[in-house]
């Protein structure tokens, strides 16, 4: 060690930048008090601050620097320095160093106002806090080196608690496995909004809930107290004036301390949308802005004022309820974090008594609030970027928000457990902006979701009761009536008292509740509903499943359900015509499920089918095409035809193309029945036809179609009708028309002669029930064919005999024959009178200009008829002379005969009509 003395000043400038750079500061107070000329305190400061390495202890530097910034030093001026490092430089040498030293600025560049106006050891002790944070990132340094200043320095306190401590606590408290770490110029250059995003975004790799407290409480809070720095408020003018709110006019921020906790509520209520967990819990375990954790180096923790401190309280909690509003999820679990919210809410506000979310579900309170402030508010109120304007009367805290969104909540809270999931700000909307139609389509897509869940007769009277509070969130009965809408706003007040009902009996029958149906609205007194109000609400409840069975059979899925609400209540209502019909639609509907029915394009049959079809009726006559002798069904189908008339059902196979312009007075039901059973059978006729089977046909014609005063039998069928009968004529002539497909040649000879003779009966039975004389020719014309075809067939069964008879005379030729006796041979000859006079009267008499078939047309038809259709009256004892010259009464009296009908129809004026097929008119006129 050696003296001091024979240093210049150069020497001694270097001596202590040689002291600095080697870590041995201690010396710095004996080297000032003997050089004060050469070291004022703002250069020994920036040598220190320049030369003196920042990995160095603050413990080794920190009380050099309190005794120099003290301006007392105990150390002796005489103390020995090692001068080594300088002493051998010459005086030249040391000038020419120190004119090339650098020495740091103390402060920094950009630096706050507040550091520049600040004294010279606060401007070095944050300057060298960033110089440690740059070159070593041991921010622990930083601490021990500024603890000792904040005390006395204001500024100092402010940096440590705003940018040191969240830097701290980011790095080594909260999240000290993180890859990353931020530094102190990283988050200085931050403004508050991109500040929050980050602090409040940084999750451990074990992310819990309490993350985003802890956040909040020690990262934001701590940041946000420096929000009047000058440097911060720099920067975030300059981020208000490059954001979109800005260039859009937004009005002017509030003041510094609030913008940040706007930020922080805005930060929030985005989160909720991704996050709701760890933003539900932040509401519940974070009291707002007041709530922060500085590390206790303030002394008040917070320095708010009461009146902000109030309004960053209020604008808090509404971003609460908006959090509530804006998530999607319905939840049981989410509805619960709801709840939480909003009870935290209201008891930061001091508003616990608004909310009725404790109450339990039997005990469902009476809701209040100011309904013409709430309902004031549009359908834009509820949208996500209006939910934290500060005057959106849902959000801004009030007794009235509370408690609407309180019974909102409990409501949310009964949809769900009634198995009807909705987001919170759907159900505000219903309740808001709603009209009756569509809290009608709620109501129902509620009573479809409810029916899902067997309950017991108890829970359904629960239920009962939740419905009935849903529509004004009032316990008891309002004063204005049942069938009035609520004068209180509730979910579904714009809905009727009775409507309500009505749709939960139509639940109670879709949940299969017959029996408690019954009870509660046909039993109980006073009843909920009227009597016609039940009915109809069956009669609905009956055509949903009905409409929705896949299948008819009554025994089976909705086909079985609507059978039972039918049978439930039919007895309840034994004059109700529409149940009265719904039981023969069922009826109808049962017998057609036992037959194959496919519809256009492959389409399986469904009971709904018969209600939308514009001619039920026409489904019968696709049971007979697709199933192979269903014709021989008739009486089931003929039931069915009348099930379906029954049923109410149009049965007019014209009303939907033929002549919309006519207007035709509605048929009798009578008279339906009457016509659909023809068309019925008729339909049966043409099947039978198709499928070969004449026989069949031809009976159905003489037991079913033909008039009664030509059959002994009688049936509703056969009664005539108040309107014509356009059908069955049709089905005869078709039937008198009928050729097989497929003809035998070996068919015997009587055989065709018989089939031939019964479509000449049925084309004379056509003549007698066509209701004009338009098709008179055309059916004259087919029998006249058959009438030729059956002379041929005569003359060939003729021809055939004769031959037989030939072959019997020459039984003489026959070696000890005997030839014939005298009575064969007299046979024989009167045999051979009556064939010479058949061949005389084939041949054409020319005193003739016409065919004489007319006539005998006429008379042979009528006659043929009456012997095959009613073989007992030709034994009567009456012979055909007699009968056939029997005329009719005058009055109209008697049976009229065939013969006499046809006759009267070709002589009274319809033969001039027919001439043209005969050729000619007859020779006596």
């Amino acid at each position: 060690m050696a003296p001091l003395e024979g240093l210049s000043d150069a020497h001694a400038i270097l001596l202590a930048t040689h002291l600095c750079a080697s870590g041995d500061v201690a010396d710095l107070p004996v080297l000032r008090a003997r050089y004060p000329h050469c070291f004022p305190l703002e250069r020994l400061l920036r040598i220190v601050l320049t030369f003196l390495p920042e990995s160095t202890e603050p413990s080794l530097y920190v009380p050099v620097l309190l005794e120099l910034t003290s301006g007392s030093s105990s150390v002796p001026s005489d103390q020995d320095i090692d001068t080594s490092a300088v002493r051998d430089l010459s005086e030249t040498a040391a000038r020419k160093r120190v004119r090339k030293l650098r020495l740091q600025p103390l402060k920094r560049d950009d630096e706050e106002e507040e550091v520049e106006a600040s004294d010279a050891l606060t401007q070095f002790v944050i300057h060298r806090a960033h110089l440690i944070d740059i070159e070593t990132s041991l921010q622990p340094l930083i601490l021990d080196l500024v603890l000792p200043f904040y005390v006395h320095s204001p500024v100092i306190r402010t940096w440590l608690i705003s940018s040191l401590l969240p830097a701290l606590r980011l790095n080594y408290e909260y999240y000290p496995n993180r890859d990353e770490t931020i530094s102190l110029e990283t988050l200085e250059f931050m403004s508050d909004q991109v500040a929050v995003n980050v602090l409040l975004s940084i999750s451990g790799s074990e992310r819990t809930n309490m993350d985003l407290v802890n956040n909040l409480r020690g990262l934001i809070g701590p940041w946000l107290y420096g929000s009047k720095r000058s440097k911060r408020r720099r920067l975030n003018e300059t981020a208000r004036r490059n954001s979109i709110s800005y260039i859009q006019g937004t009005p002017k921020s509030e003041p510094t301390e609030m913008a940040g906790w706007e930020y922080v509520n805005e930060w929030l209520f985005s989160r909720s949308l991704v996050d709701y967990d760890s933003v539900v819990n932040a509401f519940t375990n974070w009291n707002g802005p007041e709530d922060t954790d500085l590390g206790g180096y303030e002394e008040t923790e917070a320095k708010i004022p009461s009146d902000t401190a109030k309004i960053l309280l209020s604008r808090y909690c509404q971003s609460g309820l908006a959090v509530v509003y804006a998530h999607a999820d319905s939840s049981n679990a989410a509805m619960q974090g709801s709840c939480q919210v909003l009870d935290r809410v209201a008891r930061l506000l001091g508003l616990e008594e608004y909310s009725y979310l404790d109450s339990p579900e039997l005990a469902l309170p009476s809701v209040n609030y100011d309904a013409s402030l709430i309902s004031s508010t549009s359908r834009v109120s509820l949208l996500q970027n209006s939910l934290l304007a500060r005057d959106n009367p849902l959000t801004q805290p009030s007794p009235s928000s509370v408690s609407f969104l309180s019974a909102v909540l409990l409501s949310l809270r009964i949809l769900t457990g009634l198995g009807h999931l909705v987001p919170c700000r759907l159900v505000a909307n219903i309740c808001l902006h709603s009209n009756e139609e569509t809290q009608l389509a709620e109501l129902n897509n509620l009573m479809a979701s409810m029916i899902k869940k067997p309950r017991s007769k108890q829970e359904w009277q629960e239920v009962r009761q939740q419905l009935l509070w849903l529509r004004d969130w009032q316990p008891e009965q309002s004063d204005n009536g049942w069938d009035e809408p609520s004068t209180h706003h509730g979910l579904f007040w714009r809905i009727s008292r009775d409507t309500i009902e009505t749709e939960l009996l139509k639940a109670l029958l879709g949940a299969q509740e017959y029996q408690l149906a019954v009870d509660l609205y046909t039993q109980s007194e006073p009843a909920p509903l009227d009597r016609k109000q039940v009915e109809e609400a069956v009669v609905e409840a009956f055509f949903e499943a009905y409409d929705n069975a896949s299948n008819g059979n009554r025994t089976r899925g909705g086909m079985k359900r609507a059978y039972d609400i039918l049978q439930a209540f039919q007895p309840h209502y034994p004059d109700s015509v529409s149940l009265k019909q719904i039981n023969s639609l069922i009826a109808a509907t049962h017998s057609l499920s036992f037959y194959a029915l496919t519809l256009q394009h492959g389409v399986p049959f469904q009971p709904v089918s018969i209600r939308v079809h514009h001619d039920p009726l026409s489904l019968i006559e696709k049971v007979l095409d697709q199933n192979a002798k269903s014709y021989t069904k008739l009486d089931d189908l003929l039931s069915i035809g009348r099930n379906l008339i029954s049923s109410g059902l149009s049965t007019n196979p014209a009303s939907s193309e033929a002549e919309p312009e006519t207007s035709q007075e509605p048929l009798s039901e009578q008279d339906a029945l009457v016509t659909a059973e023809r068309r019925i059978t008729s339909l049966a006729i043409s099947s039978a036809l198709t499928s070969n089977d004449f026989g069949t046909a031809y009976s159905y014609i003489l037991t079913r179609l033909a008039p009664p005063s030509l059959l002994s039998t009688s049936s509703p069928l056969l009664t005539p009708p108040s309107i014509p009968d356009d059908i069955s004529w049709r089905a005869v002539y078709h039937a008198g028309r009928y050729r097989s497909t497929t003809p035998n040649p070996s068919t015997p000879l009587q055989s065709q002669i018989s089939h031939l003779s019964q479509r000449m009966e049925l084309l004379s039975l056509a003549l007698a029930l066509v209701p004009s004389p338009d098709p008179l020719p055309e059916i004259l014309g087919a029998w006249r064919r058959c009438d030729e075809e059956m002379s041929s067939l005569r003359a060939r069964e003729q021809t055939e005999e004769d031959a037989w008879d030939n072959k019997g005379d020459t039984l003489s030729s026959v070696p000890g024959g005997f030839g014939p006796s005298d009575v064969e041979r007299d046979a024989f000859d009167t045999e051979q009178q009556r064939a010479a006079r058949r061949a005389r009267a084939r041949v054409p008499n020319s005193q003739h200009e016409a065919p004489m078939g007319l006539f005998e047309v006429a008379r042979g038809a009528a006659m043929a008829l009456h012997k095959n259709a009613f073989p007992l009256r030709a034994a009567a004892g009456h012979g055909a002379e007699s009968v056939d010259e029997r005329p009719l009464s005058p009055d109209g009296e008697g049976r009229v005969r065939k013969r006499d009908l046809v006759s009267n129809m070709v002589t009274g004026g319809l033969a001039s009509g027919i001439g043209w097929v005969l050729g000619a008119e007859p020779v006596n006129r």
